[in-house]
């Protein structure tokens, strides 16, 4: 079977089948990916925490039929101070959820990438959380060509996405 390797921030994981995760991941080289972390929520897995929203990993993924598999995982970064602060979290998480959102799966971000990776780098340190999200915000509709002068970015991005991402 055909393998790659990429580096990867995972945006968010979800159950899939009786021990697996759904990962859903943002990479430099495929853009938004899904792929399948086999045996994930057993406990004594090797992928568990290591594929959980925000980390930052080089991974190997072997293509599947349907979906590809994570064959090996080397964490770079796992963010613990954003799961620490509630405030981070919030918006580590919107951000997260933003760039799920505003981007199709397989489209090739390079640029967005590495404004992810600076922004979640940036709010581990002691950063006031509320103006990073709203720098982000900016950024994110420059990059995706519909940043608009006198628009308040909240509106932009919700017609970007369809949803209003704002609402938990």
């Amino acid at each position: 079977m055909p393998a790659y390797k990429t580096r990867a921030i995972s945006l968010k994981t979800r159950p899939f089948a009786e021990a697996d995760k759904l990962v859903t991941l943002f990479t430099r080289e495929y853009g938004k990916i899904r792929v399948v972390a086999r045996s994930a929520r057993r406990v004594p897995s090797r992928l568990g925490g290591r594929v959980e929203a925000f980390t930052c990993a080089d991974l190997l993924i072997v293509k599947g039929r349907s979906l590809d598999i994570i064959s090996q995982c080397e964490v770079l970064e796992s963010f613990q101070r954003l799961r620490d602060d509630p405030a981070a979290l919030k918006v580590g998480l919107y951000i997260l959820k933003l760039v799920d959102a505003g981007t199709a799966e397989g489209q090739h971000h390079p640029e967005l990438f590495d404004l992810l990776l600076k922004a979640l780098l940036t709010l581990k340190q002691k950063v006031d959380p509320v103006k990073l999200e709203r720098r982000f915000e900016r950024a994110f509709l420059r990059l995706e060509g519909i940043y608009r002068d006198g628009i308040e970015p909240k509106y932009a991005l919700s017609e970007h996405t369809g949803v209003d991402l704002r609402k938990w």
